[in-house]
């Protein structure tokens, strides 16, 4: 089989999502954009077409794919939420042109056997760099089903109609070995978040609503602070050439960019004495067990603008039946230096944890509203979901709760799908609607 052009496509929800969300969402598909570099330093011409940030209808995608003649597409299922779009796009795909189907991502990775039930002719799961190579190199030379079932991480339907799904394989070691991820082909501009980068994989922890651990594996892999520097520096670069508007500020969408202190510290001082910290802020994930005022001070001198926390609730029952493994009284105080020191906190918390109670939940929000007045934190909730690859997800009886909907397009951590033994549906909802209404409350008077 003859390949040589692959078009990757990131589907979106829909339009009315679409709408709400633009201009909101984080970043560009960073995974895709890698993709594509690793692609084309083996010779493949890559085309990315990010239904997110184009208003796509099925016309003008049909109409896209015609104009390039992929030999091969693939499908970002990531986000559960966009699932069926992505299903209807593979749909669409098989029915006007004859060219290989892959799909890849979160939801792929948990739920394989479901997308290769949608015309999908390979799956494949967790880290996908090298093993899509593999998977273009084993079709190019006509590999045999045999052959096929080597391959690690990879699944597809045989002749028969059975489903192969192979053992995965491990995961990438040394990540300074990955090119940068292509942003020239992304849409930057289109994100509320344009410049952004990962710079590790994997996470020691094992919270019940997140599902990075099954993707990425227990174990913590990063990228020296040398590699990082030189990527923020050629984002940096493009920013200062573009002729887009663009935010001069850089997001690290790490779990925890913080978690090895020494690589943190030879980042910062990489940043003050490149100079780039006077030409570019920015912000990064960690956590309040991690951050201290020694810290916090190194990383505003290097630029640092603002960090995310996860809280989750105040409540310390709360937080270790989720395995977040923080202390609650530590919050206000991490918040109290964040401030003192001009670094935003953001902080997310969610509405409806399985061991939430009335007075829990009443006392979570009250918290929220004290930080966004007293230490101007910009706070985040979003409706307990769980998401395929949870534990919430995979064990819902073990938490006490029902999940209330089949639908994909339901899991996109702005409505409510489930009840608690504590909680139904719409009580949930009422409490999401009144801390809504009080932060965005908050805000008007802020921004007055």
């Amino acid at each position: 089989m003859e390949i040589k052009k692959i078009m990757y496509i990131v589907p979106s929800a829909k339009r009315e999502y679409k709408k709400t969300m633009k201009g909101k969402i984080g970043a560009a598909p960073i995974g895709i954009g890698l993709l594509a570099s690793v692609l084309k330093l083996h010779g493949y011409e890559v085309t990315i077409v990010d239904m997110f940030a184009e208003d796509y209808s099925a016309k003008d995608l049909k109409q896209r794919i015609e104009m390039v003649v992929p030999d091969v597409i693939g499908i970002s299922a990531s986000f559960t939420e966009s699932a069926e779009v992505a299903y209807n796009i593979a749909k669409m795909i098989k029915k006007n042109f004859q060219c290989v189907v892959m799909a890849g991502g979160v939801h792929t990775t948990f739920l394989p056997e479901e997308v290769l039930a949608h015309d999908v002719d390979y799956v494949i799961l967790n880290e996908g760099e090298s093993t899509t190579v593999k998977l273009l190199e084993y079709l190019k030379a006509d590999a045999t089903q045999e052959q096929l079932k080597s391959l690690e991480s990879v699944g597809f339907k045989d002749s028969s109609g059975g489903v192969w799904i192979n053992k995965q394989k491990n995961p990438v070691e040394d990540l300074d070995s990955l090119p940068i991820y292509d942003f020239y082909d992304l849409q930057l501009q289109e994100y509320a978040t344009p410049l952004a980068c990962i710079t590790s994989r994997g996470c020691p922890g094992d919270c019940v609503y997140c599902a990075s651990r099954a993707m990425f594996g227990k174990k913590y892999r990063q990228r020296s602070a040398e590699a990082v520097i030189s990527e923020v520096f050629l984002l940096y670069k493009y920013i200062e050439k573009s002729e887009s508007v663009l935010k001069n500020y850089l997001s690290i969408f790490d779990d925890t960019f913080t978690a090895n202190r020494k690589r943190l510290n030879k980042f910062c001082n990489y940043m003050i004495e490149s100079g780039l910290s006077k030409r570019i802020g920015w912000k990064c994930e960690s956590r309040i067990d991690i951050l201290t005022e020694e810290i916090l001070i190194k990383m505003k001198n290097s630029g640092c603008i603002a960090v995310h926390v996860g809280l989750e609730s105040t409540n310390q029952g709360i937080i270790d039946s989720l395995n977040k493994h923080i202390k609650v009284e530590k919050m206000e105080e991490v918040i109290q230096l964040m401030a003192k020191y001009k670094i935003e906190p953001l902080c997310s918390f969610i509405i409806g944890n399985h061991e939430d109670t009335h007075e829990t939940l009443t006392e979570s929000i009250k918290f929220m509203d004290k930080i966004q007045r007293q230490y101007g934190a910009y706070v985040a909730i979003s409706p307990n979901t769980p998401l395929p690859g949870t534990a919430l997800y995979l064990y819902p009886d073990k938490f006490g709760i029902t999940i209330k909907s089949d639908k994909w397009a339901d899991y996109s951590l702005m409505k409510v799908i489930i009840d608690t033994k504590n909680f139904t549906q719409d009580e949930i909802r009422n409490y999401y609607s009144w801390a809504s209404e009080l932060l965005a409350n908050r805000e008007d008077e802020h921004d007055t």
